[in-house]
């Protein structure tokens, strides 16, 4: 594929799985080879994968037009930055906690 996407940790995405289900989640890593990503799944038509990590081919997933997530997403994501000791992503997460917050009250 010539319009081949690159994904950064943190990215939103939402793609099938090789199994055909459909999943929405974000990008906790990317693996070598680019091909294969390391998603945590927030949502899902198979309840089951709903808060797991699960590898993922990349060509079968497309970033989530940039939008301000809801809180609760907002939350877990701290608490991996907090898990991983990432304080840059903890830092960029917290603004856009506060941002969700007066955005939505």
């Amino acid at each position: 594929m010539g319009n081949k996407v690159h994904f950064q940790v943190g990215d939103w995405v939402k793609g099938e799985t090789w199994d055909q289900q459909r999943i929405y989640g974000y990008t906790v890593k990317i693996e070598d080879p680019e091909d294969i990503m390391k998603v945590y799944v927030t949502d899902s038509v198979n309840n089951k994968l709903v808060g797991r990590m699960i590898r993922v081919l990349s060509k079968s997933f497309e970033k989530v037009p940039d939008s301000a997530p809801e809180e609760a997403p907002l939350a877990q994501l701290i608490d991996l930055a907090l898990l991983t000791k990432d304080e840059k992503w903890f830092d960029q997460l917290t603004v856009q906690l506060e941002a969700a917050k007066k955005q939505y009250s």
